[in-house]
């Protein structure tokens, strides 16, 4: 079938024009008009949503965790060798390195945060190296909601959404309010229109 480009209209025939329209038939063009640079709109007008306090609690506890597993490696591995001399200088590497990761730990939480638009979600993390995805809703073909035990004691969850094309998580938010993460979750069901 072929249609009048301005108004809709059926053709009828190859010879005849369009019914209800003094048109005649024209192909309609492709139309893809530049957009210059200064007129793009700037991602520093999107308000960001913070992650909540308690992921900060929750990430100093995953960092304690692994900390105090290092210090006792540490310990039992000093403490079999005879307490050689190379004790001093690998403990005090030990708090070095302990106390750069807590201090990455509260600025990574700072610089983390994400945004629900209309049409996409944004997400920005990264301390030293800045990260910004952003996923259409148009392209999402499932979204997954975790929580751990330790999260779960504390309101906590994560959410990944998997586009089309790809292999794993394409966006991924950890340590946001559970019940967030299932607004979420089902807001994006209705954009998409389906059971993600």
């Amino acid at each position: 079938m072929q249609y009048c480009h301005l108004c809709k209209a059926q053709k009828t025939t190859p010879k005849i024009g369009f019914p209800k329209c003094s048109n005649q038939y024209r192909p309609m063009l492709f139309d893809n008009q530049q957009i210059p640079p200064g007129e793009l709109p700037s991602v520093e007008t999107v308000q960001f949503q913070p992650l909540p306090p308690q992921a900060l609690k929750l990430r100093i506890i995953g960092w304690g965790i692994f900390q105090g597993m290092l210090l006792l490696s540490l310990t039992i591995s000093w403490a079999f060798t005879g307490m050689e001399w190379w004790g001093l200088p690998a403990f005090a590497a030990w708090g070095f390195q302990a106390a750069f990761f807590y201090w990455m730990t509260h600025k990574r939480f700072n610089r983390e945060a994400y945004a629900i638009r209309e049409k996409d979600l944004i997400h920005i993390k990264g301390y030293w190296q800045r990260t910004q995805l952003t996923v259409p809703y148009s392209r999402v073909q499932h979204v997954e909601i975790k929580q751990g035990p330790i999260a779960r004691s504390l309101g906590l969850g994560s959410i990944s959404v998997y586009t089309a094309g790809s292999s794993g998580g394409s966006l991924g938010i950890s340590d946001i309010e559970f019940t967030e993460a299932e607004r979420i979750k089902q807001f994006i069901a209705q954009k998409t229109g389906a059971d993600v």
